[in-house]
C-alpha cells in the first residue's frame, strides 16, 4: 500500500467509513462511529458489556496529528509506524477487495448515478498443465446487462470516493449479491460453450494413466487400498477442472453517458 500524503490519506479513511472529521493541515478531529471505534481503540470489555446489557455503547472522539511538535496528551501523533497507524493500514487492505466509488463528473444540474457491479475473476485451467487467465465484468444493476472486459472500459473514467455535487444515486434494483450470481452463471455458459482442447488432452492423459494402473492392479500385487490411493492421486493430477477466484469488486456508480 503507497501512501503518498498520510495526512490526506486519514482524512479520505475516515470519511469513507462514515466518520464526521474536523481537520486542518496537520490535525484531525474525529467523531468515530461504533464500528470504528471497536476496530481502532482498544475497548473490547466495553463493547462487551453494552452489548450484554442490550445497551447502545457511545464511540469515543478520536484527535490525531501528523505533526509531533503539537502531539499533546488528548491529540496522538501518528506516523506510518505507529501502532494506531498500522491498524488502519490492515483495516485499509482488509477492505481493500471491496470499493464503493462515483465517476468523477462536473455537473451542473441534477445528474443520477446508475449502480454497477464490478468484478475481477481469476480463472484457473488446472490438469495437466496449470494456466491462469483474469478475466473482468461488470453489471449493470438496474437494467441486468453485463460487460465483458470490465476493467479496460472503468479504467477509462475518472473515480471519486464521494458522490460529487449535484448528483443523487439510483437504487439498485438487482441486488449486488444477486448481480454476481448473474455474473457467474454467465461466465460458466461462456465457458461452456467453448472448445477446451487442454481439458481433453488431459482427460487422454488420465485415461492412459488410469489403464496402466489397471494393468498392473491386474498383473502385479496390488491390494485395493493401494489401487483407489492411487486412482485418487491420478485424478488429482490430471483430471480437468476450472477454478474461479474472486480478486476484488466494487460497487460503481455511473452517470448515464
Amino acid at each position: 500500500m503507497t501512501i503518498k500524503n498520510l495526512h490526506s490519506f486519514l482524512i479520505d479513511y475516515f470519511e469513507a467509513n462514515q466518520c464526521f472529521v474536523e481537520y486542518d493541515d496537520t490535525s484531525l478531529d474525529i467523531k468515530l462511529t461504533e464500528e470504528m471505534d471497536e476496530k481502532l481503540l482498544n475497548r473490547p470489555f466495553y463493547w462487551h458489556y453494552m452489548r450484554k446489557l442490550n445497551q447502545k455503547g457511545t464511540p469515543l472522539d478520536l484527535k490525531l496529528t501528523t505533526d509531533f511538535s503539537k502531539e499533546t496528551k488528548d491529540r496522538h501523533y501518528i506516523n506510518f509506524v505507529t501502532e494506531q497507524f498500522q491498524k488502519i493500514a490492515q483495516d485499509t487492505l482488509s477492505k481493500g477487495r471491496f470499493v464503493k466509488l462515483y465517476q468523477k463528473v462536473e455537473a451542473t444540474s441534477q445528474t443520477a448515478f446508475y449502480p454497477w457491479l464490478a468484478v475481477n475473476l481469476k480463472l484457473s485451467y488446472l490438469g495437466n498443465t496449470h494456466n491462469e487467465e483474469i478475466k473482468s465484468y461488470a453489471i449493470h444493476l438496474i437494467n441486468g446487462t453485463i460487460i465483458d472486459h470490465a476493467f479496460q472500459w472503468l479504467k477509462e473514467r475518472e473515480w471519486l470516493m464521494k458522490i460529487p455535487d449535484l448528483c443523487y444515486t439510483i437504487s439498485p434494483i438487482i441486488k449486488p449479491e444477486n448481480g454476481f450470481n448473474r455474473i457467474e452463471n454467465y461466465l460458466i455458459n461462456e465457458l461452456q460453450s467453448q472448445e477446451h482442447q487442454w481439458a481433453k488432452e488431459s482427460y487422454r492423459l488420465l485415461t492412459e494413466e488410469i489403464s496402466l494402473l489397471d494393468y498392473f492392479k491386474k498383473h502385479q500385487t496390488m491390494d485395493n487400498d493401494h489401487y483407489e490411493q492411487e486412482k485418487n492421486n491420478l485424478n488429482a493430477i490430471y483430471h480437468p477442472k476450472i477454478k474461479i477466484e474472486v480478486i476484488n469488486g466494487g460497487l460503481l456508480y455511473l452517470s448515464q453517458t
